[in-house]
């Protein structure tokens, strides 16, 4: 059967009402004139003609006396797992996010498959959206783009209609490791323990994370873990949820990375940290020492399942001008990198159970203001360099809806699709109201932030190189697909009316 690797397992075993670990897609469609009065009903018709392939034929297997594992379904039903809505027409953007802001919030019955697809009509210019609510526990995001890559279509005259649930490309599914978990468990603490170098690993990482710590010169340990995390976007964990969307250029993302030597998730921070301090600022709770954010990290040769790290840095120092602040994280960034190079998969992934499990095992017991581990956690799990299609209908939006993990409350996920790079903002409301207020003033900051870097003139002569760079390669390459740019948009907690259905 299917293998759990360590940190599958704790999202099984960690998993509470306050926070399920369902992470999933809301794509959003434009369906053509013709026919767009059934399209929904048509392409819910054409998904269920496909049957579940791994991981979403997977099985929670829970034996008395052993360790959870996953098993393959062999007469899983797709149909009791896909259900419509039709919201009161028409609705809004905020309709939408907040409906989906509503189904992610419950978790999944472990006892069926382990995720749901909602089909949603009703909205705007006649268009329709599909939500896919997964257990985080069977695919990490870098393998949940593979799916969606899979399911949606790179041409508009591909009208074979696939399904969220078809099975992953070989590359993509796990290893059918035969294996328990007590035994990769017991296999990777004898990895750490017994082995020398993995044992130095571990050991060096602390050792510099101390030295870092005390101030001492040279040390480019990561930050020690719960220590010197602001007290900013802290409260009590619920299972409310709020969800928004704002949009970047990956074009103009490049050229201030080229300009300075960072990466695009660089500037991605930069702009990220910037709209966080306007934010903090207008609420009064203005940091006095740098926000600490966790970054998820896909590591290199792994063996199927989540196979992550998920390390803990600080943003730019309270103060700093958006280039000052960007030089900041990238020297925080590098050092992160550094640690991943000089360290083992199972020292890394041992270390960000540890450090993540202790949160989530406070907040189990009962202790809701949970012990914190980052102000925020930042994903990037890469995305879609084309349009897309399904049945015939561009995509709109692919957005990401991702986990608020115990030691946080504020998740920021990215999707790259065409030449926009989406940011969802999903936050527990309490600790972030207003979040659609963060995700325009993350558009806003990277203005600002493109400004300082590159000045507009500059800006505008790259700009032009870059589409003239991209007009040669459309011509040099005639069966490769026009990009152009996507939109999105941000969502707030407004009640829908609405009909629900199901596929059962």
């Amino acid at each position: 059967m299917p293998a759990l690797s360590v940190i599958d397992l704790a999202m099984f075993l960690l998993e509470t009402p306050e926070r399920p670990f369902n992470i999933g897609p809301l794509v959003v469609l434009d369906p053509p004139a013709r026919g767009r009065a059934d399209f929904a009903d048509r392409l819910m018709a054409r998904m269920l003609e496909r049957p579940a392939g791994a991981p979403f034929n997977y099985r929670l297997r829970t034996p008395p006396l052993a360790m959870p594992s996953l098993e393959p379904d062999a007469e899983a039903d797709v149909s009791k797992q896909v259900h419509r809505i039709t919201l009161e027409a028409p609705g809004s953007l905020e309709d939408l996010c907040a409906e989906v802001c509503r189904l992610h919030e419950s978790r999944l019955d472990l006892t069926r498959l382990l995720w749901e697809m909602y089909i949603i009509d009703g909205l705007e210019g006649g268009k329709v959206a599909l939500y896919g609510k997964t257990h985080h526990g069977i695919i990490d995001g870098r393998g949940f783009v593979q799916a969606i890559s899979h399911w949606l279509a790179v041409s508009p005259d591909d009208l074979e209609v696939r399904a969220m649930w078809d099975a992953l490309p070989r590359r993509a599914q796990p290893d059918p490791v035969r294996a328990s978990v007590v035994n990769r468990l017991t296999d990777l603490l004898r990895k750490v323990g017994g082995t020398a170098a993995t044992a130095a690993d571990l050991y060096a990482m602390l050792a510099q994370q101390g030295l870092k710590a005390l101030g001492v010169s040279g040390a480019k340990g990561l930050s020690l873990p719960y220590a010197g995390v602001p007290g900013a976007l802290r409260g009590r964990a619920s299972a409310k949820r709020s969800l928004a969307f704002s949009t970047l250029p990956i074009g103009e993302m490049k050229a201030i990375g080229k300009a300075t030597g960072s990466t695009v998730n660089d500037v991605l921070l930069a702009a990220l940290d910037m709209a966080l301090a306007r934010y903090l600022n207008e609420r009064g709770e203005r940091a006095n020492r740098p926000l600490v954010t966790a970054m998820p990290i896909a590591l290199a040769n792994a063996a199927g399942g989540n196979q992550i790290a998920v390390l803990q840095f600080p943003l730019g120092a309270p103060g700093l001008g958006p280039a000052e602040r960007l030089a900041a994280i990238r020297a925080e960034t590098a050092t992160v990198k550094d640690v991943i190079e000089k360290s083992s998969n199972e020292t890394v992934m041992l270390y960000t159970t540890l450090v993540h499990g202790v949160p989530a095992l406070v907040e189990k017991i009962g202790l809701k203001t949970g012990l914190p581990v980052a102000n925020l956690m930042v994903s990037n799990p890469f995305g879609f360099t084309e349009k897309r299609y399904l049945m015939g209908a561009p995509v709109s939006w692919a957005l990401p809806v991702s986990v608020v993990p115990a030691g946080q409350l504020l998740n920021v996920t990215t999707v790259t699709l065409d030449e926009r790079l989406q940011i969802g903002f999903l936050a527990m409301p309490e600790a972030v109201p207003n979040v659609e207020k963060l995700a325009g003033y993350a558009a806003e900051a990277f203005e600002e932030l493109k400004k300082a870097v590159l000045g507009e003139a500059a800006l505008a002569v790259d700009v032009a190189k870059t589409a003239t760079a991209r007009k040669r390669a459309a011509k040099t390459a005639a069966l490769a697909p026009v990009k152009t740019p996507a939109k999105a948009t941000r969502g707030a907690a407004k009640k829908p009316r609405r009909k629900v259905g199901s596929g059962a």
